[in-house]
């Protein structure tokens, strides 16, 4: 489906998920509680597909959304980092 993919932090709340040349942002927000390290994966903040330069480009589909969830999710995994997605 897609190529090179990278995950990488745009703000202390969201993921971007590289793609080639298109991205899609992700809302994670943290768990409640002043030591709590886990986060949380809003599934419906992934909504579009962007270029580069910021242009939409098309909606992400279902099996997209799968994907991206599933990508952030091990990347969350590998910095020992619990996360839950919330629809």
């Amino acid at each position: 489906m897609r190529d090179a993919v990278s995950i990488e932090w745009v703000d202390r709340e969201t993921f971007a998920y590289i793609a080639g040349n298109e991205k899609v942002l992700v809302w994670v927000d943290y768990e409640p509680g002043f030591f709590s390290r886990g986060r949380i994966i809003h599934k419906d903040s992934i909504k579009s597909w962007v270029s580069g330069v910021g242009t939409e480009l098309r909606p992400v589909s279902e099996p997209e959304k799968a994907l991206v969830i599933s990508a952030i999710i091990e990347s969350l995994r590998l910095k020992k980092r619990p996360c839950r997605v919330e629809k």
